[in-house]
């Protein structure tokens, strides 16, 4: 062996868990700030629909549900949407891909109430470790 270390897939990488100081939080590349109403998230989401670089974030204050937040970006199989799940002081990422539709409801949802209808179909995201 050449004394390189294989990589490994793994779903079991845990997270810092994130505070958010306000009710909801919006973050891209381009800005981190406070969600001021669904209509700044919505352009955010747009935005990153016409940019394949781009990313959203929405963070919520309190996290009622256990969700923290929930990121989307685009890849070339569509759009991953993601969700940051707080479990005994970590948060930890599970995924599903998407339709354009599916992650605008996604994060409406999510800036609604908080909370994501049938986080089951998500699956957990797998780092190499």
């Amino acid at each position: 062996m050449d004394g390189k270390r294989e990589k490994k897939l793994s779903s079991q990488v845990l997270f810092e868990a994130t505070a958010c100081p306000v009710p909801r939080n919006i973050r891209t590349q381009e800005i981190d700030r406070t969600a001021e109403d669904w209509e700044m998230v919505e352009d955010c989401i747009l935005d990153m629909l016409d940019d394949e670089d781009e990313f959203v974030t929405l963070t919520v204050g309190e996290a009622l549900h256990r969700i923290r937040y929930v990121q989307a970006c685009q890849f070339p199989e569509g759009i991953t949407v993601q969700l940051g799940i707080e479990e005994g002081g970590h948060t930890r990422l599970v995924e599903k891909t998407c339709t354009e539709k599916e992650c605008l409801e996604i994060f409406r949802e999510f800036y609604d109430t908080a909370s994501v209808q049938n986080v089951e179909a998500y699956t957990p995201v797998e780092f190499f470790v």
